[in-house]
C-alpha cells in the first residue's frame, strides 16, 4: 500500500487503497459480526474511502510511518465499524430477528458458490483468444474426442494435450486473479 508521509504531494495508489480497504473491512466485520455481509463490506468500504479522503487527506497524512500502513489502515477500519455497529446496536429492538443471521441450507449455499465459480470462468474465458476458446468449447463444452480436435485444429493429438493443458492452466490462474481481486 501506498501512504503519503506528511508530503501532500506524494501520490496515493489508489487501486492498491482501494483492495486493502476492502480486504480490511471484511476481516474488521468479520471480527464483529461473525460473518461477512456483501451490502455492507461495500457501504463500510466506501465509508473508510470517504473519511481516509475527507479534509484534504487528513488522515491518509496522518499516518507516521511508526507501524506498517496495512497495520495503521486496518486499525482505522476497526475503529469504524466498532463505532458503525455500537450505535446500530444501541437503536436496535432486541425483540427483531436478525436477518442476516438466518442459516441458509447447503444447497442455497451450493447454488451461491457455482454461480460465483460460473461468474468467474466467464470472466477468465472472455479474456482468452479466439483459438483459446475454440478449444475450451470443443473440449469441455462439446466433449469431442482429442482426435477430432486435432483434425479441427488441423495439428497432432500431442500438440492438442499440449494445448489443453496450457489452457486450464491460464484459465486457473485468471480465476486465482479476480478472486484475489
Amino acid at each position: 500500500m501506498s501512504l503519503p508521509n506528511l508530503n501532500p504531494t506524494a501520490p496515493v495508489d489508489l487501486e492498491q487503497l482501494l483492495r486493502d480497504v476492502y480486504e480490511a473491512v471484511q476481516w474488521a466485520y468479520l471480527q464483529y459480526q461473525g460473518r461477512i455481509r456483501l451490502d455492507e463490506l461495500d457501504d463500510f468500504s466506501q465509508q473508510i474511502i470517504l473519511k481516509l479522503f475527507e479534509d484534504d487527506c487528513r488522515r491518509l497524512h496522518s499516518f507516521k510511518r511508526h507501524s506498517l500502513p496495512k497495520t495503521w489502515l486496518q486499525r482505522v477500519v476497526d475503529n469504524h465499524i466498532y463505532t458503525c455497529l455500537c450505535r446500530r446496536r444501541q437503536g436496535e429492538n432486541p425483540d427483531e430477528v436478525d436477518q442476516g443471521a438466518l442459516v441458509y441450507s447447503p444447497r442455497q449455499d451450493r447454488d451461491i458458490y457455482d454461480a460465483e465459480q460460473r461468474n468467474l470462468l466467464s470472466r477468465a474465458l472472455g479474456r482468452l483468444s479466439e483459438q483459446e476458446r475454440l478449444l475450451y468449447n470443443l473440449w469441455f463444452v462439446s466433449e469431442l474426442a482429442p482426435i477430432k480436435i486435432a483434425a479441427v485444429f488441423g495439428t497432432e493429438v500431442g500438440i492438442i494435450y499440449k494445448r489443453k493443458q496450457t489452457l486450464v492452466l491460464k484459465l486457473t490462474r485468471l480465476v486465482q486473479s479476480f478472486q484475489s481481486c
